[in-house]
């Protein structure tokens, strides 16, 4: 009976619609399958294992209870498991209950893989000759990576405890899915040409089936013929994609990547300010040395010059007595020569010359030269030694030939 009121006749609950499909799933033809599959997430809860069996279209849940006991496969490879359907009631989950686990080879997404890497290695895409260098002091980082996990938080973190200023940009993009990879591509080609030092591109670790995106041929293209150098940190250590092999270094972790990009600008600048004290020291002792040296030559300039124009200022001194003496005899001599000079002219002085007896006929106030610019009637002023008279011309004789007219 249902613990439930009947809506109509046809109506049943939860618990009955699972406990049919319990007892039918109980059935013996689902007991003792054999079923073929590639392996996927497998990993351990106490001493039980769980992971998912899979093909190209579809994936069952499977359980190993004391998994010890029998063979303990590895991600992507192909097995064999023998056991039998159980449905889980309360939770409504079907699984494979697991006895034994035989390997058959590895699993044909592995085998796809492999094939594509032989393919675009043939290709050329992960020759060493198309790898670029990663710049050794980068200003921008861009990392494409999901926003919503760890790998963000991780490469900051390791970054930033060594660099303060590099530039990190975050490119938020589906790292796991059936089309990642076609969008991780597409980003890669709009951010190419947007000056970026370097692209991490990076996801944490999980299945091969979870990191299917970074075997996608077409993310693959897009990193080898990006301009920007590329490191990729996809999965863990012991992970290898695709993208692993075509971009131009591989860290083996996101963790490992932010250690790639972050040179230590810490260190830097310590050993900037130790070669800057170590210049500082050096060029004192230079200025030291050269100060010492150059008061040394100093003062032997000094003494050297001491003495050298002590010889010259004596031959200066004489020089300058020579000259001076050599001055005054021509000064003394000169003197004489204006004395009698002068004597000569004193005694051709017109003064001299009427004090002894001439005299000096003006007219009009014009020196008379000759008697015949007189005539009769002028009166003429007379100038001698010791005075002047006047005097009216009453009678005028010319010579002629020396003689009285």
């Amino acid at each position: 009976m249902s613990d439930y009121p009947l809506i109509n006749e046809n109506t049943i609950s939860v618990s009955e619609v699972n406990a049919t499909i319990k007892a039918c799933i109980d059935a013996p033809i689902f007991k003792g399958l054999e079923v073929y599959g590639e392996v996927s997430g497998f990993k351990f809860s106490g001493p039980h294992a769980y992971f998912t069996l899979k093909d190209k279209n579809s994936q069952l849940q499977c359980v190993c209870f004391y998994a010890a006991k029998t063979y303990n496969p590895k991600d992507g490879e192909s097995v064999i498991v023998r056991g039998g359907l159980d449905y889980y009631v309360k939770g409504g989950r079907l699984s494979l209950q697991v006895n034994t686990i035989k390997p058959v080879g590895q699993g044909l997404l592995f085998l796809e893989f492999e094939r594509l890497k032989a393919k675009l290695e043939k290709e050329g895409l992960f020759a060493e000759a198309h790898k670029k260098a990663i710049p050794m002091f980068p200003k921008n980082v861009l990392v494409v990576t999901s926003k919503t996990g760890a790998v963000i938080r991780d490469i900051v973190t390791t970054v930033r405890r060594k660099n303060p200023v590099i530039n990190i940009v975050v490119r938020d993009v589906r790292v796991q899915g059936e089309g990642a990879g076609h969008d991780i591509a597409g980003v890669l080609a709009r951010v190419d040409t947007l000056g970026y030092d370097v692209i991490i591109i990076a996801r944490g670790g999980g299945s091969l089936e979870d990191l299917a995106p970074f075997y996608d041929e077409e993310l693959v293209r897009a990193v080898y013929n990006l301009n920007t150098p590329v490191i990729s940190a996809v999965g863990h250590e012991t992970d290898f994609s695709l993208c692993d092999f075509v971009a131009d270094v591989r860290a083996a972790t996101p963790t490992a990547a932010g250690e790639l990009v972050a040179y230590d600008y810490y260190g830097m600048l310590r050993e900037v300010r130790e070669h800057m004290r170590r210049l500082t020291m050096h060029a004192v002792r230079n200025y030291k040395g050269a100060s010492t040296r150059a008061l040394l030559t100093f003062g032997r300039l000094r003494s050297v010059a001491s003495t050298f124009y002590a010889g010259r200022a004596r031959r200066v001194e004489r020089a300058i007595q020579a000259a001076k003496t050599s001055v005054e005899r021509k000064f003394d001599a000169a003197t004489a020569r204006a004395e009698r000079a002068t004597d000569a002219l004193d005694r051709l002085s017109p003064i001299k010359i009427l004090k002894r007896g001439y005299f000096r006929l003006q007219l009009g106030g014009d020196t008379v030269s000759n008697v015949s610019a007189l005539k009769v009637g002028d009166t003429v002023t007379a100038m001698g030694g010791d005075g002047n008279v006047e005097a009216t011309v009453t009678k005028i004789n010319l010579f002629k030939d020396g003689k009285e007219n």
